[in-house]
């Protein structure tokens, strides 16, 4: 028998998943838009690495020098409208947790889940400083061509040591909480108010970037305009989450993209058509 608080609960969950999917459209779409954009390539980004739409050129420009600062704040804008895109829908029984809580306190609680969320985000926007790092220091120690064999294998590398990272104890143990999100809420104290709200906001975004990191950086690897694999990494952080066979689907992932990615790095010897996976 479905009790009240499961009916709210449920209630609050398709309320929430319907303005939350919406603001995340609005981000696929912006970031849609953008790749379209970059597709011909412009002076500032088309050898940036991380920036290809996705494709294989085979005569990328060479990528030598240091970012300019064009680079790096278009670099952490669509790293900002990918994180999202991608990792909104992935908060939504997290927000719906948080709502059932903070529910009784109205519009106040309406508040407190947007700093709640806003905290969650925060990581995730600020989290694009790695690899925003990563690839300058890239570019400065390897100057390789965008779409040449050698990137290729470079992004295997990426994608062979993020399949690895989920067979990790660090991911289980933050998969765990990121599959507890009721559980999470009713943990943490809101007494302190705005502030206590936006740290344990921040706190399981903290939990949800140690699950997801590495599959993240395959997102960079392969190029943030890559919609196919935003499109294929939001469906696994769900899967992840959602499902009873969430974490044999961690591991499942991780067997699969070590392989993918074994493959991707011998791509200067072997040539694999797989290499058009990459951006």
């Amino acid at each position: 028998m479905t009790t009240a608080p499961q009916i709210v609960m449920r209630r609050l969950t398709l309320t929430t998943a319907v303005w939350v999917c919406a603001v995340s459209a609005l981000a696929w779409w912006w970031m849609y838009l953008s790749g379209s954009s970059h597709s011909g390539g412009s002076a500032g980004t088309a050898d940036m690495p991380g920036m290809s739409g996705g494709g294989h050129s085979g005569h990328g420009s060479a990528t030598a020098g240091t970012l300019s600062a064009t680079e790096a704040e278009m670099f952490l804008a669509m790293w900002a409208g990918m994180v999202i895109a991608m990792m909104l829908p992935v908060a939504v029984p997290l927000v719906a947790a948080h709502r059932f809580v903070t529910r009784p306190k109205g519009r106040a609680g309406a508040a407190s889940t947007s700093v709640f969320i806003g905290g969650y985000l925060l990581i995730w926007v600020l989290s694009g400083l790695v690899p925003l790092l990563l690839l300058a220091g890239k570019r400065w120690l390897l100057p390789v061509s965008e779409g040449s064999p050698w990137s290729v294998a470079g992004a295997g590398v990426v994608i062979t040591a993020a399949g690895l990272f989920q067979f990790t104890g660090l991911k289980t143990r933050c998969l765990t909480v990121c599959r507890s999100p009721l559980s999470f809420v009713l943990t943490h104290d809101f007494k302190a108010g705005t502030l206590g709200t936006l740290r344990a906001g921040v706190l399981n975004g903290l939990y949800c970037l140690g699950c997801c990191w590495a599959l993240m950086l395959v997102q960079v690897a392969v190029g943030l305009h890559n919609l196919l694999w935003m499109g294929i990494l939001t469906l696994l952080f769900l899967a992840e989450r959602a499902l009873k066979a969430g974490k044999r689907i961690a591991m499942a992932t991780g067997g699969v993209l070590a392989g993918l990615g074994v493959i991707l790095m011998c791509d200067p010897l072997l040539h694999t058509p797989l290499a058009g996976l990459v951006g």
